[in-house]
């Protein structure tokens, strides 16, 4: 089978004849992999941020065929269209019994080995599931995108938003670009997204669906409180993964503001001033998806999301030929695609 391999870090090798999958592993489905979108956890593994030792899988927003459907639970059946997201935990460990049901596994319990590869083996049993039907209503490429969106709509459900209030997104990659979409989507009208890579703010200019300020310019800060109010914004959006970034947001988010952080950090944040958590009383949450957002028949609200959203955030998508991947992830990393997605089929 056909497989992008990180071989070591900063080294991408495509592979054709890689071992193809000859057993189901207990408890899993076999996938026909169509498409696989890059993930910012895979930039930071590809880097060298994570570690390729404690990792099995690489790969997990991806979309497919179930061509061998093992004890088909959860109503998974051979030749259905899925796509990767967390859709089903156990509901009695601890995690979930403490309303943590996003920690009920780790990925790499539930991916193998993972979907930049043709062929991948997927979590699916009565207590635990890694994937979701999709509609005929959302195409394959679109449907690679569910469990960022997934991970995005968490985020915004943190934050807890209500129309009339002004929100500030810190990163207009595509975990912020989906959740601001997602936010307005929610009857927030003032939604502000700020970003100091020229090529990307430029992206989002044109995609018109949210405001963005450069933050590279030496008056961005008084640019947002032109367009959000003296007090400053009353939500706060943390997702560029950038330390110095929290000292920015602690100066843009107005008294007895919410701060939503759904970055993953690498490092301490040595230069960060505390103090105004205190001064301003603000409510700092973090939001690690992805998260199993049910409807109450048991189907995927997000999915729900996505297919609303699909026209606005299938324009974040950039499609690659899985013998380009090594493009696919230099313009991801340089800011010349928001959204990569490689494609198998």
């Amino acid at each position: 089978m056909r497989k992008v391999a990180l071989v070591d870090y900063g080294r991408l090798e495509l592979q054709e004849d890689a071992p193809g999958i000859t057993a189901l592993e207990p408890g899993t489905v076999k996938i026909r992999v169509t498409a696989c979108s890059i993930c910012g956890s895979d930039i930071a593994l590809f880097k060298g941020k994570r570690s390729l030792e404690e990792e099995r899988y690489f790969g997990h927003e991806f979309s497919g065929v179930v061509v061998d459907a093992g004890a088909g639970a959860n109503g998974i059946a051979n030749g259905m269209r899925v796509a990767s997201e967390l859709s089903r935990t156990c509901g009695h460990c601890w995690n979930c019994r403490n309303g943590l049901p996003n920690y009920c596994r780790s990925m790499n319990d539930a991916l193998l080995p993972g979907g930049f590869s043709e062929e991948t083996l997927v979590l699916n049993t009565d207590e635990y599931s890694f994937i979701s039907p999709i509609p005929n209503s959302i195409d394959d490429i679109t449907a690679a995108i569910l469990e960022p969106t997934n991970c995005a709509y968490h985020v915004a459900r943190r934050a807890n938003v209500k129309h009339g209030e002004t929100v500030v997104v810190f990163g207009m990659g595509p975990m912020g670009l989906i959740a601001a979409r997602i936010i307005k989507s929610m009857g927030v009208d003032t939604v502000i997204g700020v970003d100091n890579n020229k090529a990307r703010v430029e992206k989002v200019r044109e995609l018109g669906f949210v405001d963005v300020v450069d933050s590279s310019e030496a008056n961005w800060e008084n640019q947002v409180f032109e367009m959000i109010g003296s007090k400053g914004a009353d939500v706060i959006i943390e997702l560029t993964g950038v330390n110095a970034v929290l000292q920015s947001a602690f100066r843009i988010i107005r008294s007895g503001g919410r701060f939503v952080v759904g970055s993953v950090y690498h490092g301490f944040a040595d230069q960060v001033e505390l103090l105004p958590i205190m001064r301003k009383e603000l409510t700092i949450v973090g939001a690690k998806g992805p998260y199993p957002h049910l409807k109450t028949d048991g189907a995927s609200a997000a999915l729900d999301v996505l297919v609303k959203l699909q026209d606005d955030l299938k324009k974040l998508i950039t499609v690659y030929d899985y013998r380009d991947a090594h493009r696919a992830f230099e313009d991801m990393m340089s800011g010349a695609a928001i959204k990569p997605v490689i494609r198998f089929s």
